[in-house]
């Protein structure tokens, strides 16, 4: 049978293609030895992504140093101070002497008289001078380390500016304090045990201001952060003091630092914060 010679030219062809990729191949390779000699390669480690400095890198111990550190700082501006309910008959309060006019305030009267006794942290405003919020039907104690005399009193608020031992290490916690109630950040909320002051990490949501005539600035709502209840502390993590938990009327609310120093300097002058 005829081919007119294709099958051999095709060969040709095929084995011409296989001959000129090896020599290229080879030309390729010797190009890369030269241009890259084996002497000059080492084991280069990868480099991390771009984006990879930019990650979250929080962990649950990094914010526990944070909050230790944080309880280190404001440890000195603070004093937990022992409280004794305080019997309903022996009870110099108006809310106990107008239990007839303020049930609500008699019913927490008698709930106190039956109450254990528990703890308070006080925060230094003075060397010598501390403000606590002191629920009704309770009353501070002095304890073995630590003698507690009651300056001056606000029962329609539950605060008390009391004398304390005192002591240089604490600056002005007042005049240092936030001037505008944090959002949308971690706060450090500081209550009292029996043993010392303990800290938690809470985050700060958004809520609106509240009008309350018994303090000169406007109130937070305590529902904006969990475990936020009256006597809680509210301190930034700069260790800046930023509020108190205080119970009102309308629920617990967190007063800013401007109306607790209005207050403190109210009761200083013997009278009672506008």
């Amino acid at each position: 049978m005829a081919t007119n010679g294709t099958e051999p030219r095709s060969g040709r062809e095929t084995r011409l293609l296989i001959l000129v990729v090896g020599v290229s191949i080879a030309l390729l390779l010797l190009l890369a030895r030269i241009r890259f000699p084996s002497s000059d390669l080492t084991a280069v480690t990868p480099s991390a992504a771009p984006l990879a400095g930019l990650a979250a890198r929080a962990t649950f111990d990094e914010m526990a140093n944070t909050m230790a550190d944080v309880l280190g700082r404001v440890s000195p501006l603070v004093v937990v101070v022992h409280l004794a309910p305080v019997p309903v008959e022996a009870d110099p309060r108006p809310s106990a002497r107008k239990a007839d006019d303020d049930e609500p305030a008699a019913d927490a009267v008698a709930a106190a008289a039956s109450a254990r006794p528990m703890t308070a942290l006080a925060v230094r405003v003075r060397r010598d001078m501390a403000l606590v919020y002191v629920p009704d039907g309770f009353t501070p104690q002095s304890a073995p380390d630590m003698t507690i005399d009651v300056a001056a009193h606000d029962p329609s608020r539950e605060m008390m500016l009391v004398r304390v031992v005192a002591t240089t290490a604490a600056p002005d916690t007042l005049s240092a304090s936030v001037r505008t109630f944090p959002s949308f950040s971690y706060v450090a909320a500081i209550d009292s045990t029996p043993v010392g002051p303990t800290i938690q990490p809470t985050f700060i949501g958004r809520a609106d201001s509240v009008i309350d005539p018994r303090w000169s600035h406007p109130l937070v709502p305590a529902s904006v952060g969990p475990g936020l209840t009256p006597g809680v502390w509210v301190f930034g993590l700069n260790g800046r003091l930023a509020g108190l938990v205080a119970r009102t009327e309308a629920g617990p609310m967190i007063v800013p630092a401007p109306a607790l120093e209005t207050l403190v300097q109210a009761l200083e002058a013997g009278g009672t914060a506008p």
